[in-house]
C-alpha cells in the first residue's frame, strides 16, 4: 500500500517538475524591430525599405547567430505601435529632417512619447544615417538614448538652411577603422568605403558611457571623425548610431554588413559572436523569395492602342506600380498574338493595356488560349480604354470584333452608343465598397484622368469605386471585380496616361487587384 502510494505521488509530481523544467529551458528570444522610412531619393540611395528587408534576411539566416526574432515595418512606423512594447531594440532607418519635425517618423505625432516609454523600460535604440538628425529640443534625450545626434540648429546664430548646421556632410571614398575593442567591432578590420559621411556629430561633454566604434579621416576635413558610436545606459538599454547608410550597394561590402549586424544584435542585448555576425550578400530576388516565398508573376499585353493613349508610357508605369509589391514580377509583351504563342498558365495574372483600334482582332488560337486561361482560373486586369478592344464599333470594324470579350470585359466602350468621358482633369475617386480585398484600407483620393461613363454591358457589376461626373451629374462606377468561370477579373476605367496611373490610390488598386486575382494575401511594403 505504501509502495503504491509512493508510485502515485511520483506519477503526479514528475509531470509537473518536467513541465517546470521545460518552461525554464525554453529560450527567450530577443526581439528586433526594424523600421523603414518612405523612399524619397533616387534608385540606390536611401533605400530604407530594401535595406530593412535585407537586414531581416541577413539576421534570420546568419549561420552563427541564435536567440533572436525579427520583424519589419514600413512607412516609418508600425501599423500597430503596441508591437514596440516587448521590443529589445528598435532600429530606425528613415529620413530625418532639418526643417519639418512632423516629417521625421521619430518626432511625428505621438511617436517620440512612445519611443520615450520604450527607452524607460530599457529597450535599445539604433539610428542609421538620416535618422541621426534631431532637433536641439530633443537632443538631451537623443544623446542619452543613442549617444549622439546630427545637429542642424547650433551652427551660425540666426542663420537658416545649411549655415545653421553644427554638423556637416561630405561624400567621399575613405578608409574607415574600428576605434577600440568594442563587441560591435568584432571581426571588423579597417576597410574602404564610399559613403555620404555625416560628421561633427554632437555628443554630450564628458559622456563616460560613449564608446567610439568607427572613425574616418575624411579628405579635406582637419580631424579624424567619429561616424559610429555606442552607449550603455543606466536603465540597462543600449544605443548605437551610424552616420553611413546612404548608398545601398555598400551592403555588398562584407565588413560594412558585419559592423551593422554586430551593432543591432549588441544593442538588442545579444552577445556578438566571436569574429562578428556572419552574412552573405543577397540579390533582391533572393531577399523577396526568402521573405515571401513563391513570386507572383504577371504579363502586361500591350504594343498598340488607340491614337489617344500613349501605351509605352502607361505600360512602364503599370509595371512599376505592380512591382511595388516585392513579390510581383512583371513581364511585358508587345505582341498581342503572344496570347496564342505563350503558355499563359506560367502567369498568375495578365494585364490588358491594348486596343486594336484600326488593326485586325485576335487570331482564333489567341482567343481560344486567352479564354481558356481565364476559365481555368487565370487572372486579368483590364485598364482604361482596353475595354474598347475587339469591338465592332472601332475603326477596324467587324474584322476585329470578338463577342466573347463582352463577357470577359463586362463594360465596354461602344462608339455606336453614347459612351464618353468628362474632359481630362481632376476629380475625387470615392471608395464605395471598403470590404473588398482590392479596396480595403484605401481612402478616397484625388486623381487627374478621364472620367468614363455610359460603358455598355448587361452582365452585373458591383462598383468598388465611383466618381461624380460633371457631364452626367451622376456618381459613375469606375472599377469592379468579378469572375469569368474560375478566373478572376478586375476592370478599372482609370489610367488614361502616366500621370493618372502614378496616383498613389491607383497604384494601390492595381497591386491589390493583382494580389487578389492571384489568390495571395497582402503584405506590408
Amino acid at each position: 500500500m505504501r509502495k503504491g502510494l509512493m508510485v502515485m505521488v511520483c506519477l503526479l509530481v514528475l509531470p509537473a517538475l518536467f513541465h517546470r523544467h521545460s518552461a525554464k529551458a525554453a529560450p527567450t528570444l530577443k526581439k528586433i524591430v526594424l523600421i523603414a522610412g518612405k523612399k524619397t531619393h533616387g534608385p540606390g540611395e536611401h533605400e530604407y525599405l530594401k535595406s530593412v528587408r535585407l537586414l531581416k534576411v541577413m539576421l534570420d539566416n546568419a549561420p552563427n547567430l541564435k536567440g533572436i526574432k525579427t520583424e519589419m515595418h514600413f512607412n516609418g512606423w508600425p501599423t500597430d505601435p503596441l508591437t514596440l512594447n516587448d521590443a529589445d531594440v528598435i532600429v530606425m532607418y528613415a529620413d530625418g529632417t532639418d526643417y519639418k519635425e512632423e516629417s521625421d517618423p521619430l518626432f511625428a505625432g505621438d511617436h517620440w512619447g512612445i519611443i520615450e516609454k520604450q527607452m524607460k523600460r530599457g529597450c535599445g535604440l539604433v539610428v542609421l544615417h538620416y535618422s541621426t538628425f534631431s532637433p536641439v529640443k530633443f537632443s538631451q534625450q537623443f544623446m542619452e538614448w543613442s549617444g549622439g545626434f546630427f545637429d542642424y540648429e547650433s551652427g551660425k546664430p540666426g542663420a537658416t538652411g545649411r549655415e545653421a548646421w553644427y554638423s556637416d556632410i561630405k561624400t567621399e571614398t575613405a578608409t574607415v577603422r574600428p576605434e577600440n575593442s568594442h563587441p560591435i567591432a568584432q571581426g571588423v578590420p579597417p576597410f574602404e568605403l564610399h559613403e555620404e559621411f555625416y560628421f561633427k556629430i554632437h555628443f554630450q561633454e564628458n559622456d563616460k558611457r560613449l564608446k567610439p566604434v568607427l572613425k574616418v579621416s575624411i579628405p579635406g576635413v582637419d580631424r579624424e571623425q567619429t561616424i559610429a558610436w555606442a552607449v550603455e545606459r543606466k536603465d540597462g538599454g543600449r544605443g548605437f548610431g551610424f552616420t553611413g547608410g546612404h548608398f545601398y550597394n555598400n551592403w555588398e561590402v562584407p565588413n560594412y554588413r558585419k559592423l551593422i549586424l554586430n551593432a543591432i544584435v549588441w544593442t538588442a542585448g545579444v552577445n556578438v559572436p566571436a569574429g562578428g555576425v556572419e552574412s552573405k550578400s543577397y540579390t533582391d530576388q533572393e531577399v523577396n523569395n526568402l521573405l515571401y516565398g513563391k513570386p507572383i508573376k504577371g504579363l502586361i499585353l500591350t504594343g498598340y492602342h488607340s491614337i489617344h493613349h500613349p501605351w509605352q508610357e502607361t505600360t512602364a508605369v503599370i509595371k512599376t506600380s505592380l512591382e511595388l509589391d516585392p513579390r510581383i514580377q512583371v513581364s511585358v509583351s508587345t505582341d498581342i498574338e503572344d496570347l496564342a504563342n505563350k503558355n499563359l498558365r506560367e502567369y498568375d495574372f495578365l494585364v490588358l493595356n491594348y486596343n486594336n483600334w484600326d488593326k485586325p482582332g485576335l487570331s482564333d488560337r489567341a482567343k481560344e488560349n486567352f479564354a481558356g486561361y481565364l476559365s481555368k482560373g487565370g487572372g486579368l486586369i483590364i485598364v482604361h480604354f482596353a475595354d474598347g478592344a475587339f469591338h465592332f464599333s472601332l475603326p477596324a470594324g467587324a474584322s476585329g470584333d470578338w463577342p466573347e470579350f463582352r463577357k470577359i470585359c463586362r463594360r465596354v466602350w461602344d462608339h455606336t452608343g453614347n459612351s464618353s468621358h468628362d474632359p481630362y482633369g481632376k476629380f475625387q475617386v470615392d471608395i464605395v465598397n471598403s470590404k473588398h480585398p482590392i479596396t480595403k484600407d484605401i481612402k478616397s483620393f484625388e486623381t487627374s484622368d478621364e472620367l468614363y461613363f455610359q460603358q455598355k454591358g448587361d452582365l452585373p457589376i458591383e462598383p468598388l469605386i465611383t466618381a461624380h461626373s460633371k457631364v452626367t451629374g451622376k456618381d459613375e462606377p469606375l472599377a469592379w471585380a468579378y469572375n469569368y468561370d474560375k478566373g478572376k477579373i478586375f476592370q478599372m476605367l482609370l489610367g488614361h496616361d502616366a500621370v493618372s496611373l502614378k496616383t498613389p490610390g491607383v497604384n494601390q488598386l492595381l497591386v491589390n487587384a493583382a494580389v487578389w486575382i492571384s489568390n495571395r494575401e497582402p503584405v506590408e511594403y
